[in-house]
């Protein structure tokens, strides 16, 4: 019962991070205003079937402002990092990531609808230094720059998963890897943290990882 109490309140819940974030609620009003009349399943199934991706990597979750909030915080993200927001949706994790730490924060989505309005809010809140949107496959992607990885893993098949831990040999040492719902296992990720925390859809463990690559 607590767990369903705490979704059901989870709007607001979110009114004391949007409040204290300058320009967050800015954001999550033109989010609102944008998606007022799209439904995020029909949206999802009208653009999933030019892909041959899984079903199962479509499942729609937004992190909360709240619970991005501790992440960041939780993974000491600042305004010398990257973040790349693997499969980020409507890109709530993006904003608040630039916007609470001044950090260059990357949206990477295979669903154009959902960068085509991302790129339109960026651009009405004059943040294109800040943000960036890229229309692709996060297993195919250019991750070099990245100096933190957030995957919401929860909402993608297993292959998926597996095919994405391959990439860790071409991040380089010390990045970040934050992994929502899902343990990685792999000998250059050492995890420092893991918390239980309340996301749109339930509490998930999240797990907090930096890549150490063996020395030469």
């Amino acid at each position: 019962m607590g767990e369903v109490w705490a979704i059901l309140t989870l709007s607001f819940r979110e009114w004391p991070a949007i409040w204290r974030v300058p320009g967050l609620w800015k954001v999550q009003l033109l989010l609102g205003l944008y998606y007022l009349l799209r439904l995020p399943a029909f949206d999802i199934w009208l653009q999933r079937r030019l892909t041959p991706k899984p079903e199962e990597d479509f499942r729609f979750g937004d992190t909360p402002y709240q619970t991005a909030l501790t992440i960041l915080r939780l993974a000491q993200v600042g305004p010398q990092d990257t973040l790349y927001d693997l499969g980020s949706g409507r890109g709530k994790m993006v904003f608040v990531s630039a916007l609470a730490c001044g950090c260059q924060a990357v949206g990477v989505e295979l669903l154009p609808s959902y960068n085509l309005l991302a790129q339109r809010i960026t651009r009405q809140l004059g943040l294109e230094d800040r943000l960036h949107w890229v229309t692709d496959d996060f297993l195919e992607c250019d991750l070099q720059g990245a100096t933190v990885l957030y995957t919401a893993c929860t909402t993608w098949a297993p292959l998926t998963r597996d095919l994405l831990l391959d990439r860790v040999e071409e991040l380089a040492e010390g990045t970040r890897w934050i992994s929502v719902g899902h343990e990685q296992r792999h000998p250059h990720l050492n995890l420092f943290r893991a918390e239980r925390l309340l996301f749109s859809w339930g509490y998930e463990e999240v797990w907090f990882y930096k890549v150490q690559h063996p020395s030469n």
